[in-house]
């Protein structure tokens, strides 16, 4: 055999092998980054059980009127990108008081005004989920911010919290967020404002990648 045709098949020999070299690459390294945890804070929810659904602007029959409503929607996906079906995630947050539904703070006082607080979503086959709520307000110091819990079978527990991209300065984020520095910015979400029959609603996107347990 001719150099010319060594040279051919050898050639053509790394372009057959191409494909399993890529498949390789696509099984043996993660696509994606998890998800960064944040803190739980105090005022987890003591009890999930009652009425508790995706939607947290009405509660006992009663529509809450305060605060800026808010569309928080996303998809949970795992490290190699793909969908994950019926995870279990949930919010919980201030109303636009600064309180929280909690007994260690105003108690009750969200719920009576018509906020539920917190809730939970499942998401589907496409593993979206959707919250209706309000954007949170400033309390003590901290900028706004929506507490999230992520949980799938077979996945590690996420638990973290978002925050808004008007607020994401050098000074604003200090105390519990102080820890984070160049994963700030991927728990932090730019609303789009959207404006109908005279009335201000943001919507946020905030996707979730868990890690594998």
């Amino acid at each position: 055999m001719n150099i010319e045709n060594r040279l051919r098949r050898t050639v053509l020999g790394a372009f057959a092998a191409l494909p399993a070299l890529f498949a390789f690459r696509a099984h043996g390294q993660t696509a994606l980054s998890p998800t960064p945890q944040d803190v739980e804070g105090p005022y987890y929810p003591v009890d999930w059980s009652g009425e508790l659904d995706f939607d947290l602007t009405t509660f006992r029959g009663k529509a809450y009127t305060g605060g800026t409503p808010l569309e928080l929607v996303g998809v949970a996906r795992n490290v190699r990108g793909e969908v994950i079906p019926n995870a279990r995630v949930e919010i919980w947050q201030t109303d636009a008081t600064g309180k929280y539904r909690h007994p260690n703070d105003d108690g009750e006082g969200p719920a009576l005004r018509g906020f539920q607080g917190f809730g939970f979503a499942t998401t589907d086959t496409a593993g979206r989920y959707r919250f209706l709520t309000i954007k949170p307000a400033i309390y003590t110091g901290r900028p706004a911010h929506i507490h999230l819990r992520a949980k799938a079978q077979d996945h590690k527990t996420l638990t973290t919290q978002l925050y808004f991209a008007e607020e994401n300065k050098e000074g604003v984020f200090g105390g519990l967020f102080g820890r984070f520095s160049t994963e700030r910015d991927k728990l932090t979400v730019a609303p789009k404002v959207l404006e109908a029959a005279g009335a201000t609603k943001l919507h946020v996107t905030f996707d979730i990648v868990l890690a594998a347990a």
